[in-house]
């Protein structure tokens, strides 16, 4: 009878023994999950984030997209690093903010102070922080797009601006209505929900996006 009570006794040690242990396995689990939401969702809340020119500076560190009008782009040649400037919203230097787009990547944008003028454009990166304004570096033109103009928006030819078309230069135009001037597929309006249709006939795309021929 003793050895029968003993018997149960063990039994009912083993099952609080494994009942805590479960236990703890769920709170670790369970601090475990809050932990990662905590720490991820607000960093893809970030990055889908839209931000206007004069709320970027509020935002300095953080990966997201800015938009804005460029109101006085600058090529600057004679500066370190042969710099171009995209300034939103203001002229220089009360402007809200900017786009820097370094002359060691200028070539994969072309002329940008020629293509993003008097554009309202959007761009994604890091905001950084410089003589307390606030910018980021683009180095590839898939983190630029072109926004749409809206319907009532006329042309200086008087058309509207849905028929007068996609800015020159333009290669596709994005889900969200904005335009991209990528010159690769790769990365496309990848900020942008996608390509929705790719601009110019199968010549000029096979021009942009084929890789160049070695002369025989």
């Amino acid at each position: 009878m003793a050895q029968l009570s003993g018997c149960r006794w063990h039994i009912c040690c083993i099952f609080l023994l494994m009942s805590r242990v479960l236990r703890a396995a769920s709170l670790i689990w369970s601090v475990a999950t809050l932990t990662l939401f905590a720490t991820e969702f607000p960093a893809a809340q970030t990055r889908s984030q839209t931000l206007t020119a004069s709320e970027a500076k509020a935002h300095i560190g953080s990966t997201t997209t800015v938009c804005g009008k460029v109101v006085t782009p600058r090529y600057a040649t004679s500066t370190r690093g042969q710099p171009t400037f995209l300034n939103f919203d203001k002229p220089y230097p009360n402007q809200e903010f900017t786009v820097v787009i370094w002359g060691s990547d200028r070539t994969k944008f072309g002329a940008p102070e020629l293509v993003y003028s008097n554009q309202i454009i959007c761009v994604t990166g890091k905001i950084e922080e410089y003589r307390g304004g606030a910018e980021i570096v683009a180095s590839n033109p898939s983190q630029i797009s072109v926004r749409e103009l809206p319907l009532e928006t006329q042309s200086p030819d008087g058309r509207s601006a849905s028929a007068a078309g996609p800015p020159n230069g333009a290669t596709a135009q994005c889900r969200d209505g904005t335009f991209s001037f990528s010159r690769s597929r790769s990365g496309t309006c990848s900020h942008h929900g996608g390509v929705a249709r790719w601009l110019g006939g199968r010549t000029q795309r096979l021009a942009l996006f084929s890789p160049a021929k070695k002369a025989e």
